[in-house]
């Protein structure tokens, strides 16, 4: 299954799934802040960045592949901000570049990881960096494989708990293993009081910091940081050979 379906199916559920998550939103807050023409959300989703950078002022456009989510994300913003500077796109970056009016990309929440190939990523990542303006900066918040990370919960069904969907309430199961050195499948059951059940599968590629830098140099972008914790003022240059045994941002910028 495609990204593109999955989140199709996916977005009923996305913001009682991932609705809290906060931990990101301070430092595309802090990037904002310098970013002096049109900020770019890849992979917007339901608007949960989207929605603090207009709280801020900023301009703003969200692109997705789902016109689900990105229905979702026009109800609130239109609810929140009825006249807010924010456009909302279904666009395809595999498929090329949007105009080069933006001066900082985000590629939010593991976005990136749904790229499956080298091939895929470097074609994505070279008409993002012909969507920007110079100088601006791309940031990419890469995740870490579960199995790698909690290997005694590889291959064993995990119950996530209970989630509130409008009336209705919500049991979340997660299944997730290694297909290769690269490749995570993870398995979502959503359980209803009724005893009906969706299930979603999800392919996400694993991305090293070694790979990420050379991705990065090979489609336009220099300098690459990694900023721990999400805390800018940790920042670091990305060190070859470099471990990162946990989800990590990097940074780079398009001179």
């Amino acid at each position: 299954m495609t990204s593109k379906n999955t989140y199709a199916r996916f977005a009923a559920f996305y913001d009682a799934y991932v609705g809290g998550y906060s931990q990101d939103i301070p430092l595309y807050l802090d990037l904002a802040e310098s970013c002096r023409s049109h900020i770019l959300e890849i992979g917007c989703g339901s608007g949960r960045i989207l929605l603090p950078l207009l709280n801020a002022g900023h301009q703003v456009t969200g692109v997705d592949i789902s016109d689900e989510m990105l229905s979702l994300a026009s109800r609130k913003i239109k609810k929140q901000f009825p006249e807010g500077d924010c456009i909302l796109l279904n666009h395809n970056f595999l498929n090329g570049p949007l105009a080069p009016e933006f001066g900082l990309a985000l590629l939010t929440f593991y976005t990136f990881n749904y790229l499956l190939t080298p091939k895929e990523q470097t074609v994505f990542l070279k008409n993002i960096a012909e969507s920007l303006l110079p100088p601006s900066t791309i940031v990419l918040h890469l995740f870490y494989p579960g199995p790698l990370l909690h290997p005694e919960t590889a291959g064993k069904w995990i119950d996530k708990g209970r989630f509130r969907i409008g009336n209705r309430n919500i049991l979340l199961y997660d299944f997730r293993h290694m297909i290769d050195n690269h490749i995570e499948e993870r398995l979502q059951t959503f359980e209803y009081e009724s005893g009906k059940r969706e299930e979603i599968r999800t392919l996400r590629r694993w991305v090293k910091g070694d790979e990420i830098s050379e991705l990065l140099s090979s489609s336009g972008f220099s300098r690459p940081t990694l900023v721990p914790e999400f805390d800018l003022s940790k920042q670091a240059p990305l060190i070859p050979g470099q471990e990162i045994p946990s989800e990590f941002v990097v940074k780079a910028e398009k001179i």
